[in-house]
């Protein structure tokens, strides 16, 4: 399922290939994966050249992040990290594949067709990349996020920096915010869970 709709993610968007981004991002992705507890995944690191403030991941390993995310953090590498181990996390907690299976279930359920592929799901990329996530699964991501990026050697306050941006971004626009809140969004109880897992350093996944 991944692979097909990683493959029209990039028929939909522009994906930089040779800038130092996509250098950056493909750099740092690695450094995460080799500190992951689940490294038998073909993982993918690509920049979407779009203006919105977002990043995802598909199941199997795909993960993007989108230029105006980039922008917004600048060269914090640290937040980057961060935020590259919150995707990856999606992945090896495997709750994109779990949404998309049931919603895929369901529609083989109500339309049954004769050789079914992921193209056949309702709604097309924009909606399987804004999948909705539980308070649960954010959490989760948080967690191995941090540690992936604590045992890869990056500064796991990274995060919080972030959130400060988004929380300032998303007060000037009206409670509205960046495309990233919308899918993830950004309440108080995860962000002190984010800090009581740096404050205790309590990273339990990957090495």
């Amino acid at each position: 399922m991944g692979k097909e709709i990683s493959r029209q993610v990039e028929q939909e968007y522009h994906i930089e290939t040779a800038t130092p981004d996509a250098d950056r991002v493909r750099k740092i992705g690695q450094a995460l994966v080799d500190h992951m507890d689940k490294r038998d995944v073909p993982y993918t690191f690509k920049v979407i050249d779009d203006r919105a403030i977002n990043a995802f991941s598909l199941p199997g390993g795909p993960v993007y992040v989108y230029r105006g995310l980039l922008d917004l953090m600048g060269n914090d590498d640290d937040s980057l990290a961060c935020v590259l181990g919150h995707e990856c996390g999606h992945i090896n907690a495997r709750h994109a594949a779990k949404q998309i299976s049931s919603q895929y279930a369901t529609t083989l359920l109500l339309f049954p067709i004769p050789n079914p592929t992921v193209a056949n799901l309702a709604g097309g990329v924009t909606e399987i990349a804004r999948l909705k996530y539980s308070r649960d699964d954010e959490y989760e991501a948080d967690r191995r996020g941090l540690s992936y990026a604590h045992y890869a050697h990056y500064d796991t306050s990274g995060l919080l920096h972030f959130f400060d941006k988004l929380s300032r971004m998303e007060k000037r626009e009206g409670g509205t915010g960046p495309e990233w809140l919308q899918d993830h969004p950004l309440t108080k109880a995860r962000i002190d869970k984010a800090k009581s897992i740096i404050d205790h350093h309590d990273y339990r996944y990957g090495q």
